[in-house]
């Protein structure tokens, strides 16, 4: 396994990578501490499994760094680390792209289950930023009813095969895996995805499962 450790602060870097070891005895670490030094470790490590993230790096500005690397590796999974915890945060760097957010507060066993839970293929949000979600609606607007009437008149609900993919959703698994695992064609996944987004006014999979959550879905 290989792991992209990117932090600017030598004492987390040192236990990150202590943490790591403990996760995979055998793991590979390459680090950086800077933007620019970032970039040029991704270039470099093209079948990098991960990626640790810290945004506040010499060098970067917000989340431009994530937006560059995205941009470069559109693969790769990013958990991003940070000092800064709240539910705007955490949307905001989920939108771009990475496959995790994770406060530098968690504990421990904590972040390691979130570290695995990332490379297994799902996104990692903390629980009480999603109970926050829960309480106080997405960043996006109010919650519709799931059988609220979309433009044109069309009923929008979730079928059984509907919530099939919307448990493969949350488990993180890519357009191809949902096909492979329902029998569907890519196309037939693909409306199914669209009608998921629709009915919860979402507009990309993590802001419909923080929506499905809320409805009751058992997506956890």
């Amino acid at each position: 396994m290989k792991i992209l450790l990117v932090d600017d602060h030598a004492l987390i870097t040192e236990a990150l990578n202590a943490l790591l070891l403990d996760v995979d005895p055998n793991v590979e670490v390459h680090t950086a501490r800077d933007a620019e030094s970032a970039l040029r470790l991704v270039a470099e490590n093209s079948d990098a499994d991960l990626m640790l993230l810290d945004l506040g790096l010499p060098g970067a500005t917000g989340t431009s760094l994530l937006e560059a690397v995205v941009e470069q590796a559109p693969d790769l999974k990013i958990l991003v680390l940070s000092g800064v915890q709240d539910q705007r945060s955490v949307m905001r760097v989920l939108q771009l792209g990475a496959a995790g957010f994770v406060p530098k507060s968690m504990a421990t066993e904590t972040l390691v289950a979130a570290i695995k839970f990332v490379l297994s293929g799902g996104v990692y949000i903390p629980g009480d930023l999603l109970d926050e979600a829960q309480r106080l609606g997405p960043l996006y607007g109010p919650p519709p009813r799931v059988h609220d009437v979309a433009p044109g008149g069309t009923r929008v609900e979730l079928t059984e095969r509907q919530e099939q993919v919307l448990q493969l959703l949350a488990r993180g698994a890519p357009i191809k895996v949902i096909c492979r695992e329902l029998s569907l064609s890519e196309g037939t996944v693909k409306t199914h995805v669209t009608a998921i987004y629709r009915a919860f006014s979402a507009s990309n999979r993590t802001e419909a499962l923080l929506a499905a959550r809320r409805h009751g879905y058992d997506i956890s």
